[in-house]
């Protein structure tokens, strides 16, 4: 079920992002958890389209004949930076990595994703200090009402925040959805649907 206001504890923590966001109505209620529809911001439309090319940049990286190991990991933080709310340092993202907004995604230190990451951050996503995150894995905070009639009449989707706090490894093919926190240093086996909270 959607919010029935806007939460000021979302705001704020979005506030906090080393980014660029698309602020206006229909944003502070996508992160607040209420009905939106990006479509009606012409501001979160630009930002959705900035962040498909920075992500196409991203995974589509040339290599140049004499290119290392670590200056592709370089050259691709440098982009994560322009993306993320917040970077930790030492997070390695293998390419190909999706996301929606990035601004609403806050990554610790010593982070590492593997290929096909998808973070959907309708909602603010938190991820902890030290966590592996194995390929394929989905972090979806987007849902839709149940009841078609609602769907219907309402015409959007709503979005609860994830976190996944310090030392978890979430293993291949993982979803984890919306509302979701996943307690310090759990272990989530490979091709698990998390719909509760995990301590």
């Amino acid at each position: 079920m959607a919010a029935s206001k806007k939460n000021p504890a979302m705001i704020e923590q979005v506030k906090l992002s080393q980014v660029s966001v698309p602020w206006c109505d229909e944003f502070e209620k996508m992160i607040s958890g209420l009905y939106f529809s990006a479509a009606k911001s012409d501001l979160m439309q630009d930002h959705k389209l900035e962040i498909m090319r920075k992500l196409v940049s991203y995974n589509d990286l040339p290599i140049p004949e004499h290119s290392t190991i670590k200056y592709l990991k370089q050259h691709r933080v440098q982009i994560l930076a322009q993306m993320m709310g917040k970077l930790g340092s030492s997070v390695n993202i293998e390419a190909p990595f999706y996301c929606i907004w990035g601004c609403n995604t806050f990554i610790g230190d010593g982070v590492y994703m593997n290929r096909e990451v998808t973070i959907h951050d309708n909602a603010p996503v938190h991820i902890g200090n030290n966590v592996l995150i194995g390929p394929g894995v989905c972090i979806m905070t987007g849902t839709h009402d149940t009841d078609p009639v609602v769907r219907k009449e309402s015409g959007a989707s709503f979005a609860y925040p994830i976190v996944i706090e310090d030392d978890c490894w979430i293993g291949i093919r993982v979803t984890i959805l919306p509302g979701v926190r996943i307690g310090k240093g759990t272990t989530i086996a490979a091709g698990a649907v998390v719909i509760k909270d995990i301590e």
